[in-house]
């Protein structure tokens, strides 16, 4: 081979070389954008929550319970009592999310995974459950007896019809909003579904520590939802690569 050949084809060598490394960051660099790295920030913390003891959700009368004479229960509701009153966990009666109207804009795509909102021991669990928008929701029957679950909520209305222990049947939340969730036998049974436009909220475990992970630099409010209704909300500007602790310390109603 010639000598200026063999330098021209060494020297390509040489620059693909070094070009190689450059082309695999930018490629890199492409894909952490998207799925949220190295710009992205952390928020955790601890819910820390003090409770009343005047009032307990088997001695409350939800407010939905008149309609059930309407709504076909015929006095089923009647024939089996709320169970013994237990402290629900934390984690199935907490929900931490962020509110922002860009991170409204998306668009997401709805985790594969299908949720479920069981019917265990008389009651729902989780008692309240986040999900995005477009996310199929599973109603499991896990009780030895006859369920049927509904919700007159804007946000979605369905009814499920009864059906008994072991079967189970499947709602999709197209349209984000609160969906409150009834059985039409058993009065004392409710649940909340928030439905979100983006995936940033998570539950907490049952002793109250909660994680967002690779949330993208902005302000925003991060809201504590408990039971049925937001318990508080708390203003945040969150930083690209920041580590965030909040936390809430609050009164609950037990």
């Amino acid at each position: 081979m010639p000598k200026r050949r063999h330098r021209n084809s060494v020297k390509s060598i040489l620059l693909l070389h070094l070009a190689f490394p450059a082309l695999m960051i930018a490629q890199e660099g492409t894909t952490t954008e998207k799925g949220g790295s190295p710009s992205s920030a952390e928020i955790h913390g601890r819910i820390s929550l003090s409770r009343k003891d005047d009032t307990h959700p088997a001695n409350m009368r939800d407010p939905m319970s008149g309609m059930y004479s309407i709504h076909g229960g015929n006095g089923a509701s009647s024939l089996i009592g709320p169970p013994p009153a237990t402290a629900a966990r934390l984690s199935e009666r907490a929900v931490v999310y962020l509110e922002s109207d860009d991170l409204n804009q998306g668009p997401y795509v709805p985790s594969t995974k299908t949720p479920s909102l069981d019917q265990r021991n008389l009651q729902f669990h989780p008692q309240v459950l986040p999900v995005m928008v477009g996310t199929k929701v599973e109603f499991p029957n896990r009780d030895n007896l006859f369920h049927n679950v509904f919700s007159y909520s804007q946000a979605k209305e369905f009814d499920l019809g009864r059906y008994p222990k072991d079967d189970s049947r499947s709602v999709t939340f197209d349209r984000p909003g609160v969906v409150r969730v009834y059985c039409d036998i058993h009065s004392h049974m409710s649940a909340t579904i928030l439905v979100l436009k983006h995936p940033y909220f998570t539950s907490p475990d049952d002793s109250g520590v909660y994680v967002l992970s690779r949330v993208p630099p902005g302000r925003y409010k991060v809201v504590l939802w408990y039971d049925r209704d937001p318990l508080e909300r708390k203003s945040v500007e969150v930083k690209a690569g920041e580590d965030l602790q909040l936390d809430f310390t609050n009164q609950a109603r037990e």
